[in-house]
């Protein structure tokens, strides 16, 4: 297992300019821990400029740096390999990468349509269609109607069916399949409202949505052990919580009766 510090450097390194990747490698590569200005000559770089590098991957200053980086790689490995502790930090590092992503006025147009519309159509397969039993269980609570489809094949039948005023949610990590893109293509000619969830900024889905939703996908080196749904349920969770913000006394109201009702009281 990498070490704390190899995964938060290796979490941010799509962020790095070409000074930062060589104080970067400096690093990942294991070499000896020396002080700002000693590391700034031996890598011809400024002193600012790992500062710069510190802070982009979440620490304060380098002294933060080379303690972790320490702390790493001298006897404490057993306690950095430890199953919690590994785990614990990737779902850190996967977290901070959602929320930077994720756009808040998407968010909040995703939530209002949510909240006005009654019968939702929710689209995913593969370990998305887990995610849909997750958005079911949470917004029938509120009092909508969530229908889940689970394959390609029943996507591309049900995209006939949805009428004008439905919403559909379509959850695609890859965002990037030829038969949910044409069946979100034929529902938002229909005017339906379509909010799309998944990791692809670049997802062709996005060209038919209401509201992109984009979340994070962090590959499986680093992702570390963590279930593959949690950036989509992550999601989830923030729409339903950017529901009850928007609405707290009647959603609260709703939900009571919902839970007396389902225990039969």
């Amino acid at each position: 297992m990498e070490s704390y510090i190899e995964l938060i450097i290796q979490a941010n390194q799509k962020k790095f300019t070409d000074v930062e990747r060589v104080i970067a490698q400096y690093f990942l590569d294991g070499n000896k821990e020396l002080g700002i200005q000693e590391l700034a000559k031996k890598l011809s770089v400024s002193n600012s400029s790992i500062t710069r590098f510190c802070k982009k991957i979440g620490l304060a200053n380098y002294k933060e740096l080379i303690y972790l980086y320490k702390y790493s790689s001298k006897g404490a490995k057993k306690q950095t390999d430890s199953s919690i502790s590994y785990v614990n930090l990737n779902y850190s590092l996967l977290l901070n990468d959602i929320i930077e992503k994720l756009d808040k006025d998407e968010v909040k147009k995703a939530a209002l349509m949510i909240d006005a519309g009654r019968i939702i159509h929710y689209w995913g397969t593969g370990y998305n269609a887990f995610c849909g039993e997750d958005f079911q269980f949470k917004f029938s609570r509120l009092g909508k109607i969530v229908n889940v489809i689970k394959d390609e094949h029943s996507i591309a039948m049900m995209a006939h069916g949805v009428q004008q005023g439905d919403l559909v949610v379509v959850s695609s990590i890859s965002g990037d399949n030829e038969a949910v893109q044409e069946a979100v293509k034929i529902v938002s000619e229909k005017n339906a409202k379509v909010i799309v969830i998944t990791a692809n900024e670049k997802s062709p889905y996005q060209d038919f949505s209401d509201a992109f939703c984009l979340t994070s996908s962090m590959g499986k080196k680093d992702m570390g052990g963590i279930s593959p749904q949690i950036p989509v349920l992550t999601v989830i969770d923030i729409l339903y919580t950017e529901i009850l913000a928007m609405y707290h006394e009647d959603t609260i109201k709703s939900w009571i009766k919902s839970e007396v009702i389902l225990k039969g009281k």
